[in-house]
């Protein structure tokens, strides 16, 4: 007991000391001379663009230059190309293209301060481009680039960890110490397991102080927004560069999914019955059926007056069916006795009588199917098991998600003679090709109504959905087309675009619009022909702050 006791102890003082050590070396950290991470919009870069291509450079550590090659009209990222740098008149050197789309290259004189003349060939497919940039590096910006690329967010979340990693530290180093001494019974045990674990408490005070870069998007003073070329890969920031046209003036009314009267039915019984689930079971809404199919069975449904009424009434046919029988029997065995033409007519009365029965026999036991008329979805079912419906409920009715129309009222007259054509756009904003159908000749609450066909209808689409119309009518306007999806929402309530003034930069312009069909917008003023506008990704560059 005594010599546990005593080889325990240079484990425990070896672990207070390493507490007191990493403690001071933290304490020491956290007293004003603590690296604070080094935040930057940007690290050193240089940017160039010609009419078929915009390129970013940008340090990305030590030695090492990332290079971002896109279209310049649409500012989608030119994978598969190849990039040769060469800096202040050297040897050009091959950029190792990425996943991401990117471009490394191995650059060294990065990490010296100035000004660095390059120079780009460019080549993607069959378009060969030559681009200049400069690349300036300011005396601090070197060696805080250097020190910090790739580590930033794991290094500080260990720095600002620093008072809990501490005493945690040093007891998980005491016990191990312990746990040592006690195996072996030997101080060059503690010694040297002490010596690694100090080591590797050190290594991670260290570590937590080195200097972290962050690139981030941010929104400069003048309200535009300056979004680094990963970023705009990650969010699929793509824009377009449009010229003036001439467009047809559009009128806006608003429509209602229907059916094509001819791919949709509804499914009635003929006679009051009690609803019966058939050989597949009843259908339900959203099944798949085809014409003919059995929806559900129908057994009718009678009071027991008219049961023994109609009872009575087979009886007296099923009495009839006999006598004629016999009849029929009697006559053929006198053939040549009795004339032909009784026996015909005995026949006739036999097969009139077997038909009535035959008709009289579903009245009691029968049940009738309700069947699909068209091929298409159950839009509707109210029908259950043993319930009662009468000749004139629906049951079901069928629609044909392929083949719809839109109903729409218009209160100008002159919309009908005038339309060229149309389109539509639902409340969630999906565009709709519409071809006229037929205008009606009697009014509907002092309106005209219009039915089109919707072209290719898309997946999704409800019957009696509400959308609006967009017809084009005689007339024209000049503006600028963009699509829908480039519009935003300024903070007052009005329309805006985004402008690609520069490879990293976007200027908010705001523009007044006007509706051209269900995908596009016509805009009437606030950007010039030329300008680069960003269609996709507008949403996402008014979150920045």
């Amino acid at each position: 007991m005594i010599r546990r006791i005593t080889l325990s102890i240079p484990a425990l003082v070896l672990g207070g000391l390493l507490i007191f050590t990493s403690s001071n070396a933290l304490a020491h950290a956290g007293h004003g001379d603590e690296p604070e991470p080094v935040v930057t919009t940007s690290a050193p870069r240089a940017e160039t663009q010609s009419d078929d291509f915009e390129l970013v450079a940008a340090v990305a550590g030590r030695g090492t230059l990332a290079i971002y090659l896109d279209r310049f009209q649409t500012n989608e990222p030119v994978v598969g190309g190849t990039v040769e740098v060469s800096e202040n008149g050297g040897p050009g050197a091959m950029a190792k293209a990425q996943p991401d789309g990117s471009y490394l290259l191995a650059a060294p004189w990065v990490d010296r301060p100035g000004k660095h003349e390059l120079a780009f060939t460019v080549t993607a497919g069959d378009v060969t481009d030559l681009l200049g940039a400069t690349l300036a590096i300011a005396d601090d910006a070197a060696p805080a680039m250097a020190a910090g690329a790739g580590k930033g967010r794991v290094l500080t979340a260990l720095s600002s960890q620093k008072n809990v990693l501490t005493p945690v530290l040093g007891f998980v180093l005491g016990i191990l110490l312990t746990l040592a001494v006690r195996a072996r019974g030997k101080w060059r045990a503690a010694v040297g397991g002490g010596a690694i674990l100090t080591i590797l408490l050190l290594s991670t005070v260290a570590f937590a102080q080195t200097p972290t870069v962050i690139e981030a998007s941010r929104r400069l003073p003048d309200g535009s927004v300056f979004v680094p070329k990963p970023a705009q890969h990650l969010l699929s920031i793509r824009t377009v560069v449009k010229a003036a046209e001439t467009a047809s003036k559009s009128v806006q009314v608003i429509g209602l999914i229907v059916p094509d009267p001819n791919a949709a039915g509804r499914v009635q019984a003929s006679q009051p019955g009690r609803i019966e689930p058939g050989a597949r079971g009843l259908a339900y809404v959203g099944q798949q059926v085809a014409k003919g199919d059995v929806l559900a069975e129908v057994a009718p449904a009678i009071s027991g007056v008219e049961r023994a009424t109609v009872g009575a009434q087979i009886a007296d046919v099923d009495q009839q069916v006999r006598l004629a029988e016999q009849k029929v029997g009697r006559l053929s065995g006198l053939a040549g006795s009795v004339a032909g033409k009784e026996i015909d007519e005995a026949r006739a009365e036999l097969e009139g009588a077997r038909k009535r029965r035959t008709a009289m026999a579903p009245t009691l036991a029968g049940r009738e199917m309700l069947r699909a008329p068209v091929s298409g979805v159950v839009s509707v079912a109210n029908a259950l098991a043993g319930q009662l419906v009468d000749s004139k409920d629906i049951v079901f009715e069928i629609v044909d998600p392929s083949r719809l129309w839109v109903e729409a009222l218009a209160f100008d007259p002159l919309l009908a003679e005038q339309m060229k054509r149309a389109s539509a756009l639902t409340a969630d904003g999906k565009p709709l090709g519409l071809s006229l159908v037929g205008r009606g000749l009697s009014l509907r609450q002092g309106a005209i109504p219009l039915v089109f066909r919707i072209e290719a209808p898309p997946a999704g689409l409800n019957v009696g959905a509400p959308v609006t119309v967009l017809a084009e009518v005689l007339g024209d306007r000049k503006g600028i087309t963009v699509p829908r999806s480039a519009l935003a929402r300024l903070p007052n309530g009005g329309a805006m675009v985004w402008d690609h003034v520069s490879p990293e930069r976007f200027v908010p312009r705001p523009v007044r619009v006007e509706p051209l069909d269900g995908a596009n917008m016509l805009v009437m003023a606030g950007i010039s022909p030329g300008q680069r506008i960003v269609t996709s990704g507008a949403d996402l560059l008014s979150q920045v702050r």
